[in-house]
């Protein structure tokens, strides 16, 4: 039997904008990172906004992030800690979620 690798289709972004958006770390994730407008940035908008109050997981599903997860994790190896917390009521697992601290923002690029 013979196997051939079929030509990769190219997708919207060039080569070099798929290297520069997966692998360039975000900077001053504190700030920089709400400004932006990405499914990690709007969940930590959400965090913020809630002022260290648990934010229910439907009202982050709301913003239409579907894997929420990842985009916790992304959050967290950034140096954001989240806290999260389960319940079971009525036989359903309720889910939340807290932003409990950030991670400092070096001293140079304060303005």
């Amino acid at each position: 039997m013979v196997y051939t690798t079929l030509p990769r289709i190219p997708d919207s972004k060039s080569e070099s904008q798929l290297c520069l958006s997966q692998n360039a770390p975000l900077k001053n994730a504190g700030v920089g990172l709400v400004q932006r407008k990405t499914q990690s940035a709007s969940l930590l908008r959400l965090l913020i906004d809630a002022h260290g109050s648990w934010v229910p997981l439907p009202q982050i599903l709301a913003l239409g992030i579907a894997q929420y997860n990842a985009r916790i994790l992304e959050l967290r190896r950034l140096g954001f800690v989240i806290g999260n917390k389960t319940e079971r009521v009525n036989g359903a697992r309720h889910s939340w979620f807290r932003l409990v601290n950030s991670p400092a923002q070096p001293a140079w690029s304060v303005r």
